[in-house]
């Protein structure tokens, strides 16, 4: 994300309030979704905000641009450029003017995430990826690098309630044998951001293929295994840190469980109080 990006947003958040109705809904639309604003026209993008399209230009004057282009621009830099490689930002963080209470800026990047996270998605997306899950034969979940750890976090987490969870987890060069079982009646959930494992994309394509409904949990809805999803959650991955935050998609995929179990009701409540009882009865956990 280019400074220039970074600034237009805070800038957009800072003056939101000053902003005439009509160009709130459009403030809020292009901070869910700033690759639509970057790749589609205006006209598209009014009819998906459900304004005119004379208000995202009237949005532009009333935040200092000249044009709708030029409003434009730092979204299209931002989609054009490449990120950092990870030993470039850590040379920035390591470098001597860096300086500052470095503990603190990354705490105040991580809630600046999740706040900018909650503005990206909809409830209607939890509601549909909910859904998906509820009609779906098997639940399968992929993250791969950095990105297992949520993920095998959240397909442990389910499969209390939910036991034919399937995590994806290519251990061995398995991927494409694990693959095999995914069929139309299956729903699949991949977490990844910028750079993406090429795994992902043999995930959701593959997915894609069969049928199946890929819920794309991603930093942006332009990523390549996001092309195939029919439903996707947004994180924000900014931050000082030489690696990209996950905090916000831990925190999504966290959103989504709990929303999993208040629509499961009492039948959810049960399979979690059947998991508990196995796990005593294992001795999993150290007694208190």
């Amino acid at each position: 994300m280019t400074d220039s990006f970074t600034t237009l947003v805070d800038q957009i958040r800072g003056r939101f309030a000053e902003l005439t109705p009509q160009q709130r809904i459009a403030a809020a639309f292009v901070l869910r979704r700033p690759d639509d604003v970057a790749i589609v026209s205006m006209r598209t993008l009014a009819g998906h905000a459900g304004v005119q399209p004379v208000t995202f230009v009237r949005l532009a004057r009333a935040l200092g641009f000249e044009s709708w282009e030029a409003f434009k621009a730092p979204f299209v830099a931002r989609m054009r450029g490449k990120p950092d490689l990870y030993s470039v930002r850590a040379a920035r963080l390591a470098a001597p003017e860096a300086g500052g209470n470095l503990a603190e800026e990354v705490l105040r990047a991580q809630l600046r995430n999740l706040e900018a996270t909650r503005e990206l998605n909809e409830e209607s997306a939890f509601v549909a990826a909910a859904g998906a899950f509820e009609r779906a034969t098997t639940a399968f979940v992929a993250g791969f690098r950095s990105c297992f750890g949520p993920a095998h976090a959240f397909a442990y987490v389910a499969r209390l309630f939910r036991p034919d969870v399937v995590l994806l987890s290519g251990l061995g060069g398995s991927l494409e044998s694990e693959l095999r079982a995914v069929s139309a009646e299956d729903v699949v959930v991949i977490i990844g951001f910028r750079p993406y494992s090429r795994e992902t994309v043999i995930v959701s394509e593959h997915a894609a293929a069969q049928g199946a409904t890929v819920i794309a949990i991603t930093d942006s809805p332009a990523a390549p295994f996001a092309r195939e999803a029919g439903i996707i959650l947004t994180y924000s991955t900014e931050g000082p840190s030489f690696f990209p935050s996950l905090v916000a998609a831990w925190a999504l995929s966290e959103q989504l469980l709990d929303v999993l179990v208040a629509r499961g009701g009492t039948r959810v409540v049960e399979k979690l109080k059947s998991a508990e009882a196995q796990l005593q009865a294992l001795g999993v956990f150290v007694p208190d």
